[in-house]
């Protein structure tokens, strides 16, 4: 991506986030990881926080990234899905 391009993220809301503004929420601020795209969440979505993320997981282009990974890159394009997280034995 050049910084001529403007940065562009879609994502898929988990059916708890969903509101009046539908499945998707598009991220056209900058963020570099999803530790930073957590943050944007926080701020644009008021029934999310960051303090109880281990309630959601990430899939990133399809790849599932789990609870705490922070770390994982993001580029402009990709698609992004917040799950609810679930366990069973």
């Amino acid at each position: 991506m050049t910084s001529n391009e403007p940065f562009h993220l879609r994502v898929r809301l988990a059916e708890p986030l969903r509101g009046d503004g539908g499945e998707f929420v598009i991220v056209d601020t900058p963020v570099a990881n999803v530790g930073e795209l957590l943050s944007v969440l926080e701020r644009t979505l008021p029934d999310f926080s960051s303090n109880n993320d281990e309630l959601y997981n990430f899939a990133v282009n399809g790849e599932l990234i789990v609870h705490g990974e922070n770390a994982v890159a993001l580029r402009s394009g990709d698609e992004v899905e917040l799950l609810v997280a679930f366990a069973g034995g």
